[in-house]
C-alpha cells in the first residue's frame, strides 16, 4: 500500500511535524530570548511612562492613521528588516546590542504613547508581540553566530514572524485603532 493511501499516514506526518517543533524549541536557550524580549518591552513601556508623566500624552489629540495598502506593508517590512539586520550584526557584543535595543525601544515608546498610554498599547499589542519576538530571535541569532545551523533556523523563524507582524500592523492594527478612535 502506498504511504499516501495509508489511513495513518496523516497522523504520522503530524507527529513528525510536532516532533520537529519540539526538537526546535529544545534547541534554543529560551532564557536569553526572554531577556531580549523583556528588554524590548521595558524600553517601550519605560518610554511610554516617561512620556505620560512628563505630560506629553494627550489622549484627545487625533492621530493621523495611514491608509492600509500594499505599500505600507512593504515599508514596514523594509524598516523591520533593516532593524533586524542591525540587531543581528550587533550580536557580536551582547552589551552593545542590549543597550541599542533598550534605547531604541525607549524612543519608540515615547513616540507611540504621545496620544495616550492606552491608545499606544492598543496600537502596539496586536502586532508588537510577534514583531518583538521576531526581533528577539534575530538578536539571539547574532549572539550565536558561530553555530551556523542554529543561526539559520533562528533567522528563518525571526523573519517569518516579522513578515506576519508587518501584515498585522499594516492591516489589522490600523482598523483596530480607527474603530477605537472613532468613538
Amino acid at each position: 500500500m502506498s504511504r499516501y493511501k495509508h489511513p495513518h499516514w496523516r497522523n504520522q506526518r503530524n507527529q513528525n511535524i510536532s516532533t520537529w517543533c519540539i526538537k526546535l524549541l529544545k534547541e534554543f536557550n529560551w532564557k536569553n530570548i526572554i531577556k531580549i524580549y523583556l528588554t524590548f518591552w521595558l524600553g517601550l513601556l519605560g518610554g511610554g511612562l516617561i512620556d505620560y508623566f512628563k505630560g506629553f500624552s494627550k489622549p484627545s489629540v487625533p492621530i493621523p492613521l495611514p491608509i492600509p495598502d500594499y505599500g505600507l506593508f512593504l515599508k514596514i517590512i523594509e524598516v523591520n528588516f533593516t532593524f533586524a539586520i542591525i540587531l543581528f550584526l550587533l550580536g557580536i557584543s551582547k552589551v552593545i546590542q542590549r543597550i541599542v535595543i533598550l534605547v531604541l525601544s525607549f524612543v519608540i515608546g515615547e513616540i507611540v504613547f504621545t496620544s495616550g498610554f492606552i491608545i499606544g498599547l492598543i496600537g502596539i499589542l496586536p502586532h508588537g508581540i510577534l514583531e518583538l519576538l521576531g526581533f528577539c530571535f534575530i538578536a539571539y541569532a547574532g549572539e550565536n553566530f558561530r553555530y551556523r545551523n542554529k543561526v539559520i533556523k533562528l533567522l528563518f523563524i525571526g523573519f517569518i514572524m516579522l513578515v506576519i507582524a508587518a501584515f498585522i500592523e499594516s492591516s489589522l492594527t490600523i482598523y483596530i485603532l480607527e474603530h477605537i478612535l472613532s468613538k
